[in-house]
This record gives C-alpha cells, structure tokens and sequence, in this order.
C-alpha cells in the first residue's frame, strides 16, 4: 500500500488517527492527535477511507405483530447497524471501514432524532464480541442527555440496545 507524507491513517489494533511525518523503507514515522511521535510498520498502517452513506431510514414498526412488554409497545425508532442492512452495494469494504460506516450512521441518526426530540431509540448492533456496542457507549460516555442500557438479551448475549434521550440537556454527537 503506498502512503504519503502528510496523510491522515489509523495503526492496526490501535483507537486514533495519525498523520505521516515520514516513511522509510519499513517504517512510518507518525503523530497522533496528541502530538506524540511514533514509528510504525507498514504493515500496521491503514488508508482511511470515507464514505457517503446517504440518509438514515428508520424501520417501519411491524404493527401486526402482537405486543409483548411494556417497552416494545411503545413507538421506538429503531436502528440497524448490522452492515449487510445498509443500501450498500459498494465493494468489499474492510472492517475498519464497515465499522466507520456504521458509526458515522449510528451519530446521524441519534443527531436526527434529538432534533425531533426523540425521547428513546433502539439500536441493533449485534451481538458478536461487542466492539460496537462498546464503541457506541463510549461515544455516549461522559455526555449529558444520553443513556444507555440493554434492550433484550439471548442465549448468545445482548444484540441490541436502549438510547434513551433527555432532550433539554442532550448535545448533539
């Protein structure tokens, strides 16, 4: 992969972005968002990519299905974030930018809905190891307005979630 002086990349298993000082056969000298340097191999470093992902559906509340508790009967605007679901037929995207996508699409719809002062969501993120499921609490974490809590729960784990918004104090993502 062929990276430039100056380019914006991410270092496998690590949070954050960097940008490239230099490159040296093997190596890349970066600086994180910090200011603090770094030598990295280049086969550590990925190319961020960024994608336009449109508008944000909600999904239609299937109101034939019979009620089961309290919560569900209630008119929830819900997300999918499974990738498959998205309008996507670009090509095989990597999981860094699977994940990408499916944030920038998690902080669009909660934005949308605290300006319709949606009072709670529901976002399906899946069960899996849960890294975004945690990625999306720690976006929430530390920001007025916002909690989060499990929605419903399987015998493979937790798929999906409750965002409840309190609208007077909530900021935007």
């Amino acid at each position: 992969m062929k990276f430039s002086v100056g380019e914006v990349i991410s270092i496998l298993h690590e949070t954050g972005r960097y940008t490239i000082e230099s490159i040296e056969r093997d190596l890349i000298h970066v600086v994180d968002e910090h200011g603090f340097s770094l030598k990295v191999p280049m086969n550590k470093a990925v190319k961020i990519h960024f994608f336009k992902t449109g508008d944000v559906q909600t999904k239609e509340i299937d109101r034939a299905k019979p009620k089961k508790n309290k919560i569900d009967s209630e008119d929830t605007p819900e997300l999918d974030l499974h990738f498959e679901s998205f309008d996507s037929n670009k090509y095989d995207a990597s999981a860094h930018e699977k994940f990408t996508i499916q944030m920038n699409t998690f902080k669009r719809f909660v934005n949308a809905h605290l300006k319709k002062k949606t009072k709670r969501i529901l976002i399906i993120h899946g069960v899996g190891e849960g890294r975004l499921k945690s990625e999306i609490l720690y976006c929430l974490r530390g920001r007025k307005g916002y909690d989060m809590y499990d929605a419903n729960y399987s015998q493979r784990g937790v798929g999906a979630s409750y965002i409840d918004i309190k609208v007077s104090i909530a900021e935007p993502l």
